[in-house]
């Protein structure tokens, strides 16, 4: 059993994940932690000791989120479609379960076809995504699609496994762990600043095919909330295989390959087919939005 000398505080970790994320731009005296480093010896030992509670998921979002949405290209800025995704996302993440989060949603300017979910409710919907998307179902259901990874703390999750902190070298392990220390403050060395990238990594490239699976699950329960049309809605994830050639690699946090999503295609269909199936409805909303991202069906690859 663990001495109470080498518990890790749950929010000490979740801060100084923060810190050592955004580097320099924290504030020093924000950046003391307690952690024993006798018995912590690298950064994968000190986030399997842990469990995030909803204050830390609300916090290590907050935090993160404009440090995310710059890395990837800035806010889209365009206030009228801005408008317009907070408009259709609202009603969305009235459903959500987790009241305490600040639910929000925003523009990226990244030309990339996908979106992403922070912990704590803070969701990124690319514009070239917004090229793609045929129908407001479709919108909806990439939006409660990353809903779910936030609903079931997916994130908290997958930051225990190798995975997530692989990409960092020794010397970064030991600047992440070194940082946490109860006497250590943040500083603007490169290992105090690379803990952002294994969680931008796992936001935008996507989760475990279990937790993909239950993301997309939630688009079942959101719409049957809500009234969209499960069936147009999955219809994005058709557009994905079009999109993205047969052979490729690289996955997202709504793409993992053709086979694999063909498979989630599927089971989002089987689960949808007795939902209602309510007719499309007029939203100014999303016509407003269409008129600055017209639908691009001509540059659609077919996927052979």
């Amino acid at each position: 059993m663990q001495s109470a000398k080498a518990k890790i505080s749950r929010r000490a970790l979740a801060s100084g994940i923060v810190g050592l994320s955004l580097g320099a731009s924290i504030a020093p005296a924000q950046a003391q932690f307690r952690l024993d480093l006798g018995k912590i010896k690298d950064i994968g030992r000190m986030l399997k000791s842990v469990n995030l509670d909803e204050d830390d998921e609300i916090e290590l979002g907050n935090s993160l989120f404009g440090a995310l949405i710059q890395t990837m290209g800035g806010i889209y800025r365009n206030s009228d479609a801005q408008s317009a995704v907070t408009s259709i996302a609202r009603r969305l993440f009235e459903t959500s379960a987790r009241k305490a989060f600040g639910w929000e949603a925003v523009i990226v300017d990244n030309n990339e076809v996908n979106a992403w979910a922070l912990p704590g409710g803070k969701v990124g919907v690319n514009k070239g995504l917004l090229r793609y998307v045929d129908s407001e179902d479709e919108l909806a259901a990439v939006i409660a699609h990353e809903m779910g990874h936030v609903e079931f703390s997916h994130a908290a999750k997958e930051m225990r496994k190798k995975a997530f902190y692989s990409g960092l070298s020794t010397a970064a392990q030991a600047a992440a762990v070194a940082a946490v220390d109860k006497d250590a403050r943040i500083g603007t060395g490169a290992g105090m600043k690379s803990i952002s990238m294994p969680m931008m990594r796992l936001v935008t490239a996507g989760y475990s095919r279990d937790l993909e699976a239950q993301a997309d699950m939630n688009i079942i329960d959101v719409f049957s909330k809500t009234g969209y049309n499960v069936m147009r809605g999955a219809g994005f994830y058709q557009t994905l295989l079009d999109i993205v050639p047969r052979k490729a690699k690289g996955t997202t946090s709504l793409f993992a390959g053709h086979p694999q999503t063909t498979k989630r295609l599927a089971a989002l269909q089987e689960a949808g087919a007795n939902a209602p199936q309510p007719d499309k409805l007029f939203n100014p909303d999303y016509y407003a939005l269409k008129a600055s991202f017209p639908t691009r069906k001509i540059y659609k690859r077919t996927a052979s």
